[in-house]
């Protein structure tokens, strides 16, 4: 065995689909209800959070994790399925989540949202975080902007500005190279193009790569050493089908676990999602939730095919872009371009006057009034739950802020454990989430 194929590991997908949503037969029958609490009820002190696991077979089942506001609380390894947690003296709001594992691979899950008895006797100011790209007619990042430049909105409600600041802050790149069989003749292109971006990392940025097929495979962790980081890309072969979209939920589950300031994913493909567990709507759920900025490369992706317009999905739902190009020699300007943006993101602070922490979607908007021709993207918006301790010390926690879409969620969580699946020789893995009640996995 050669490149990538000769020592390495699957990464499992997110389990967020609904059982009657994948045709898996080992699914059938197979669910999970949170009974205890339910859904709006206040929660003061220890409480038993309880859960139900239907399966044709109790011998189906392999454990059930419960997670309390994102961060995993505990996992069960034997009915009845049930945790008990102190929930503090004061009934606040929580998003507490039930994850169901079969054994042979999917999940099922299920959420409820606990109540709040006095939530409106102190008004707290939440800080909103949000990274803003602003390009011209010539999309050219545009750069020199200030406070006053800016306008954001809140379900429509005008929000005060605290600050905006276009400070140069470290990344965390997840690099994701199809490596499926349609990319044989494109896969040394690719891995040049991808050597230029990670050449042009700066001194305290970080990325790691996946490379997929059929199935997903970490080739390079964490790190900071741009020549171990290229010579994982240039480890990759062409070869098999494509599993576009646990590639990318396995990419977010890396960078939840690590400290960053700034965390991206850049993904290269140039085909139709044929072999992932998980679905793109479920994707786009985790994309919605998350703090991750998703850059997608299409090379040679029909106009009017459905990877196209989940790329463009999925990328434009994080604030991020997607770029689609014809030839492998297009390759190196849409990395170029990706990486330019990157340095040139404007970071805005806001008050938000939301109050009300109930679990559902808030819509954000900013505009430039005034200036005609530049296009603005950002993240759609933020779920209102209490601000809490983010994954991986994420840019929420070190401010005592809310970054967009980060912090706590109604739909992380829940995925396999790593190596689960196909067994595979293995040198460098993801730790399961498995360690106890003090990972921090979402």
């Amino acid at each position: 065995m050669t490149g990538h194929r000769a020592a390495l590991f699957l990464l499992g997908a997110a389990a967020l689909v609904p059982a009657a949503a994948q045709d898996l037969e080992p699914r059938r029958g197979f669910g999970v209800t949170i009974e205890r609490p339910e859904s709006g009820e206040a929660v003061i002190g220890r409480q038993e959070i309880v859960a139900r696991v239907r399966a044709p077979r109790p011998e189906e089942i392999a454990y059930v994790e419960f997670f309390l506001d994102g961060r995993l609380l505990f996992i069960d390894r034997e009915a009845p399925y049930s945790v008990t947690h102190d929930f503090g003296p004061r009934a606040r709001v929580h998003v507490i989540r039930a994850v169901a594992h079969h054994r042979d691979g999917p999940a099922a899950s299920d959420f409820v949202i606990t109540g709040a008895l006095d939530i409106n006797d102190v008004v707290n100011v939440q800080r909103v975080i949000l990274d803003v790209s602003v390009r011209d007619r010539a999309r050219r990042p545009v750069t020199g902007l200030v406070a006053g430049d800016f306008e954001v909105l809140e379900d429509g409600r005008p929000q005060r500005i605290v600050e905006v600041s276009t400070e140069e802050r470290p990344i965390l790149a997840a690099i994701l190279i199809d490596s499926s069989g349609s990319m044989k003749d494109r896969i040394a292109a690719a891995q040049e193009a991808a050597c230029r971006f990670i050449a042009g990392l700066r001194d305290g940025d970080r990325a790691f790569v996946i490379a997929f097929d059929e199935d997903v495979y970490l080739i390079q962790p964490v790190t900071g050493d741009r020549d171990a980081l290229c010579a994982a890309v240039r480890s990759t072969e062409a070869v098999g089908g494509t599993a576009l979209f646990d590639a990318l939920d396995a990419a977010y589950r890396v960078l939840y676990r690590e400290k960053a300031e700034r965390r991206a994913i850049v993904v290269l493909t140039d085909g139709e999602d044929t072999e992932s567990r998980l679905d793109r709507k479920a994707l786009l759920t985790e994309a919605r939730v998350s703090d991750v900025v998703v850059y997608a490369i299409g090379l040679d992706v029909p106009l009017l095919s459905g990877a196209r317009r989940g790329l463009v999905e999925i990328a434009e739902e994080t604030g991020g872009r997607a770029l689609f190009i014809e030839k492998p020699d297009e390759l190196g300007d849409a990395y170029a371009a990706i990486a330019e943006e990157l340095r040139s993101l404007y970071q805005i602070v806001y008050a938000s006057d939301n109050e009300t922490l109930d679990g559902r979607f808030v819509t954000v908007e900013v505009r430039l009034p005034g200036r005609r021709g530049l296009e603005v993207r950002h993240r759609k918006g933020y779920f209102a739950v209490p601000p809490g301790p983010s994954p991986g010390g994420s840019p929420s926690g070190a401010r005592g802020g809310r970054n967009l879409g980060g912090g706590t969620s109604v739909s992380s969580g829940g995925r396999l454990p790593a190596g689960a699946g196909r067994r595979r020789t293995c040198t460098a893995s993801v730790p399961p989430h498995s360690s106890g009640p003090t990972s921090s996995v979402r």
